[in-house]
């Protein structure tokens, strides 16, 4: 088993930084095309040996690795024997055939050290109670790495998992946390809950809401209409990360709120355009990662189907790290109804503000002229015709779009939004490749 290289890289100059990531591009070259089938093919097609790899500028000269690769060559891409697996995790399966992702015990210890990086970029430090509302099993990455990355920090977990609103409470009074890991959407659900409850959300005492799974910033960095809502409730305690199961890796802002860090010495990003070109800071386009310091399963300019941007200028926390923005949508996700293009988010972001809306589903379909047609399902009790044309004028006055829209209870619609055993809730079903 290989040993992590831990490094306080963040705070040392771009020379640097690039210096360790050419060094460690090299050993991944290395290590993929001799050991992984799949990227031995990819070499061997491409005419190239790891040595005509010269650094991160070299990267341009490798092919990118798909979804769709990985989801058909899954264990092609395994870099290491069988006997040296020591966990599997999985994708949640939301855009395709979920892949699993075998990792090392090196590998865990990588995850492990990520988290306790990111953790101390919010100002986490040893004694702090952390209240994880997130799974930490059914192949789920994230609930096992916050947990390691905590404990590696010094700080204590209580690991509470999904429960209901009043098991959450009962054991935030009990246990009197100082900071919480959840989903937003989750956050303001307890929120709601709380306020129903006679409980001001700010009396139970959080110092900090580590927020996973959804964005709480827009392009801008400033707050959107969810992020809004859950500092409303709990305060500016508020961190914004990104994670993503094939890298292995998340980004986490800083106090500075500036964007959300890459940790050089265990990821490169790029930000590339429809055609592949790498892009400028502040140019929006897919995000692609290559895995550093990865053993079981390494991947070579991953394209993750994320859309944001890049900040490469230092952080005024000193950091010198690379940045990305807010995930703006998912590009498999893109819609255009009547002329105009969106994410689905945009529409999340407008409905979550609006009264009596308890959650709610986006469906897109294929309507006439091949064009996208949307569904709104939206949970409720309110069912009145003042409500539905509510609904209607916000969406057209904040995201430009009419979708069609279905009010249903609210518990009927959270059927929906796990159906089939999803361990997250499934707020955008796509319908349109489904008719293709």
């Amino acid at each position: 088993m290989s040993k992590i290289r831990a490094c306080s890289i963040d705070f040392s100059s771009h020379g640097d930084i690039k210096r360790l990531q050419d060094e460690l591009l090299a050993e991944l070259t290395h290590h993929v095309s001799t050991s992984s089938p799949y990227y031995k093919r990819i070499f061997r097609q491409n005419s190239l040996t790891p040595g005509d790899i010269k650094g991160v500028d070299g990267l341009l000269r490798l092919p990118f690795t798909t979804r769709e690769d990985l989801q058909q060559f899954n264990w092609d891409l395994l870099a290491t024997p069988r006997h040296s697996v020591r966990e599997i995790v999985s994708t949640t399966g939301t855009t395709g055939e979920p892949a699993f992702i075998a990792m090392t015990e090196s590998d865990i210890e990588r995850l492990a050290y990520n988290e306790q990086r990111s953790f101390t970029y919010t100002g986490a430090k040893e004694g702090d109670l952390f209240h994880l509302a997130v799974t930490g099993d059914n192949l789920f990455i994230a609930g096992a790495a916050y947990y390691r990355g905590l404990i590696r920090l010094g700080a204590a977990v209580a690991r509470v998992g999904p429960q209901n609103t009043i098991r959450h409470f009962d054991l935030i009074e009990k246990l009197r946390p100082s900071a919480i890991v959840a989903v937003p959407s989750f956050m303001l659900h307890m929120a709601r809950t709380a306020l129903e409850l006679k409980i001001d959300p700010k009396d139970l005492n959080l110092k900090k809401a580590v927020l996973i799974g959804e964005s709480i910033r827009d392009a801008s960095l400033k707050s959107n209409s969810l992020g809004e809502l859950v500092e409303e409730a709990f305060g500016d305690i508020c961190y914004s990360t990104y994670g993503i199961t094939e890298g292995q890796v998340s980004f986490c802002e800083c106090g500075q709120k500036a964007g959300l860090h890459s940790h050089p010495d265990l990821v490169i990003a790029e930000v590339v355009d429809e055609d592949g070109t790498p892009l400028d800071d502040g140019q929006t386009g897919e995000l692609v990662l290559t895995t550093l310091q990865t053993e079981g399963m390494p991947l070579i300019r991953y394209k993750t189907g994320d859309i944001t941007f890049k900040i490469t200028q230092g952080c005024q926390c000193g950091r010198n790290s690379l940045r990305i923005g807010p995930i703006v949508g998912r590009k498999k996700q893109r819609l255009k109804i009547k002329g105009v293009t969106l994410y689905p988010k945009t529409i999340e972001n407008a409905i979550c503000k609006l009264k009596d809306v308890v959650n709610y589903q986006i469906e897109a379909t294929t309507g006439e002229n091949h064009s996208d047609r949307l569904i709104l399902r939206v949970g409720s009790t309110r069912t009145d015709k003042a409500f539905r044309d509510g609904v209607i004028d916000h969406l057209r006055a904040k995201a430009r779009v009419t979708p069609e829209i279905v009010i249903e209870a609210p518990e009927e619609l959270n059927k929906r939004l796990f159906e089939g055993g999803s361990r997250k809730a499934v707020v955008f079903k796509d319908m349109r490749n489904r008719e293709k």
